[in-house]
């Protein structure tokens, strides 16, 4: 679980921003929001971001997700970028690095991972862990600019045999992570597997309001009896009427429109000279039956909602969520969904889940008026007069517990709102 996020010079955000999952003394709703790492430490499994339009709500996600994808992903060669963007407007950002820093928790085990990079090199990175009270380091990897050169030092607690650290080191250009040179390298079983592991099992990619969420559930549900049952329970809690749901396999004759989509696509060349050879492809048809009063029916994906495909998509992140102990980031959680329904998500999500987190921005205040909200679960993103996002707390206003956030923010005693001007229109004729 994650602990504590830090970015700084990187997208929207200039000077560093923290994001905290640790728990305060709040006493609401500890069993549902709560995982218990020790007697002084909690951990929160829920993060609201709100913020206005433009406001680096979306930016704090894509840190996330950047940061995740550096560690596991190694470039092709010395000159391909990084993907690092720092902050552009201050010119004195642009040729600073950028910096991120994670704590994490896996199991009962804290571990810290801090890098410095920008958008060719990487010139600090470092991996540590708390076997006891004290840190222990795992490694430390810096640059050295006179000769262009990656050294790492490893810690006596990484337990890699001298020629698997030649190994690692010998694979660590000045572009990539040592963990996702480490993923390459043909070592012996460390420390460093379980962590590279939790970056992989841990992370899902983030969920935009334009994410093919609807194709992903029926890629999940395929040959999966209790994955499909599971969504089914899910969509009868929502109130959508619907009763079953079918999956039926389509042929398909290919044409030459078909034809050419294939050959464009990111797969195999020797399964798309198949598919062609075949002169058919198969295809899933999935339908939703719906029941009502006079008779049950079903209909094609094409006469449903948009409502209803978003929850069907919402309810595999939901499975994932309870089954998996993954880490979730959407965007705009609230995408085409009624405030009930996505109230209702959060609850199951509490509910049922042990020890995987969910981060979210969105626009809908109304989830402030939540009869289970703990104020220590939301933040706020706001834009000062530099262009510069700053991440805030809600609990750093100290409201006292009669007082409705909602209230709070809908007057503007919470920041994170457009600052609009008058609703008059000049005529241009």
């Amino acid at each position: 679980m994650i602990l504590e996020f830090r970015v700084e010079n990187f997208l929207s955000f200039r000077e560093e921003q923290i994001l905290s999952f640790e728990a305060t003394a709040e006493k609401g709703f500890e069993s549902e929001y709560c995982v218990d790492i020790n007697k002084n430490l909690k951990i929160l499994k829920l993060g609201f971001i709100y913020g206005a339009n433009a406001s680096g709500k979306t930016n704090l996600i894509k840190a996330l997700h950047f940061l995740n994808a550096f560690i596991l992903h190694q470039k092709n060669g010395k000159n391909e970028p990084t993907g690092c963007d720092p902050f552009i407007f201050d010119d004195s950002c642009i040729d600073k690095p950028s910096r991120f820093y994670l704590s994490f928790f896996i199991n009962k085990t804290k571990f810290i991972y801090n890098v410095e990079l920008d958008e060719k090199i990487v010139y600090y990175e470092n991996l540590s862990f708390f076997p006891s009270s004290k840190s222990a380091l795992i490694y430390e990897r810096t640059y050295d600019r006179n000769k262009d050169k990656t050294i790492i030092k490893f810690g006596n607690y990484s337990k890699l045999k001298l020629k698997d650290r030649r190994t690692i080191e010998g694979l660590t250009i000045s572009n990539s992570s040592v963990l996702s040179s480490f993923g390459k390298a043909n070592v012996e079983k460390s420390i460093i597997t379980d962590i590279y592991n939790w970056f992989i099992d841990g992370f899902a990619i983030p969920i935009y309001p334009n994410s093919d969420l609807f194709g992903w559930a029926q890629s999940k549900i395929k040959n999966n009896k209790n994955r499909l049952e599971f969504l089914l329970d899910v969509l009868k809690k929502a109130d959508f009427n619907i009763s079953s749901i079918d999956i039926t396999t389509k042929k398909i004759d290919i044409d030459s429109t078909i034809e050419k989509n294939i050959n464009s696509m990111n797969i195999p060349d020797e399964l798309k000279q198949k598919i062609i050879n075949d002169k058919m492809v198969e295809a899933e048809e999935i339908r939703f039956q719906h029941s009502t009063k006079m008779m049950k029916k079903y209909l094609p994906i094409s006469a449903e909602s948009k409502g209803t495909l978003r929850f069907f998509g919402m309810g595999a992140v939901l499975e994932s969520l309870i089954k998996d102990g993954s880490i979730y980031a959407i965007d705009e959680l609230e995408n085409s969904l009624h405030y009930e329904l996505v109230a209702h998500f959060i609850k199951i999500f509490l509910e049922n889940s042990n020890s995987s987190q969910l981060i979210f921005t969105t626009h809908d205040i109304n989830l402030l008026n939540l009869d289970f909200l703990r104020r220590d679960t939301v933040w706020f993103v706001e834009k000062n007069e530099y262009g510069a996002s700053e991440l805030y707390s809600l609990v750093e206003f100290k409201l006292h517990k009669n007082l409705s956030p909602f209230n709070a923010y809908r007057v503007g005693k919470l920041g994170a709102k457009p600052n609009l001007s008058d609703s008059s229109i000049n005529n241009y004729e």
